[in-house]
């Protein structure tokens, strides 16, 4: 383990956790978990140290689990780097300086993991709420009848959790999601600066415009619709007080996080831009 470095990547599932995780496997000095045979290639999936995200309540609720937030006070930190490292190292190519692992839940979980391997980095990605939580509903139908202020709720403690935990991590970076796939060639810049190494992640790796349905679908209070257009316009008046509800209830707590309800009726997500080859890759 001492002849690695290691890179931890956490965020809301359905935020662009993955495609952080592809980016910064794209580079050549990088290797993360592949071949697992488990969801994403995560690696909460492999180990049994400590509990995943559908036993803390999936990733509608996780972040409102007691258990979920894990710190160095942990009992479990002690034994941690010889147990994770031992479920993690055959999927990993230990002939590269810089080990990566991504799983959602490491947003409450990266003080515990900086205790299992010191001096490892955090990236950790941000979304919208909005469209983090029409993502999730649009999952699975068991998502699907999950409340709205439920999922707003979720993604509030998980926010706060990491809020507090930031200033404990010595180091850590945030990505926007929207801001990345704006303007990926300098965010995949700043990516490869922060993990000191030299240019050669695949900016072409984060695509943009996916926001912009969960937008529209919230403010046409479209997101629960079905096959039926009797039904589908009933489900929209009780969109209308959902939303409405979620708006009042919920906007001053997130402009907290950077973003607002507000903006959806403002403006919309432009597709990612052209990349030429030769920045894509270097």
């Amino acid at each position: 383990m001492i002849d690695h470095r290691f890179v931890f990547i956490g965020g809301m599932p359905r935020s662009g956790t993955s495609a952080a995780y592809q980016l910064v496997g794209t580079h050549p000095r990088v290797s993360r978990l592949t071949d697992t045979g488990v969801g994403e290639d995560e690696g909460q999936f492999l180990q049994s140290l400590y509990l995943k995200e559908d036993a803390l309540g999936g990733p509608a609720r996780f972040g409102l689990h007691p258990d979920a937030h894990m710190t160095e006070h942990s009992p479990l930190a002690a034994e941690a780097a010889v147990r994770l490292f031992a479920v993690w190292e055959p999927y990993w190519d230990l002939s590269k300086p810089v080990l990566c692992e991504k799983s959602p839940a490491n947003i409450l979980r990266s003080r515990f993991l900086q205790a299992a391997f010191p001096d490892s980095s955090f990236i950790f990605v941000s979304r919208h709420p909005v469209a983090y939580a029409l993502a999730i509903r649009k999952w699975s139908y068991e998502y699907f009848k999950a409340p709205l202020s439920l999922l707003i709720r979720n993604w509030l403690a998980c926010q706060r959790t990491l809020a507090e935990d930031l200033p404990h991590l010595r180091h850590s970076l945030l990505l926007r999601y929207d801001d990345v796939t704006r303007e990926p060639v300098p965010w995949t810049r700043k990516v490869e600066d922060f993990l000191h190494l030299e240019p050669g992640m695949d900016a072409g790796v984060f695509k943009g415009g996916f926001n912009n349905r969960y937008f529209q679908s919230w403010t046409k209070r479209q997101y629960r619709d079905g096959p039926q257009p009797l039904r589908n316009l009933l489900k929209r008046l009780w969109c209308e007080a959902e939303v409405r509800f979620v708006e009042r209830r919920f906007e001053h707590e997130i402009n907290a996080f950077g973003y607002s309800f507000q903006e959806l009726y403002e403006r919309r997500e432009p597709a990612t831009a052209e990349i030429p080859r030769e920045l894509a890759r270097p």
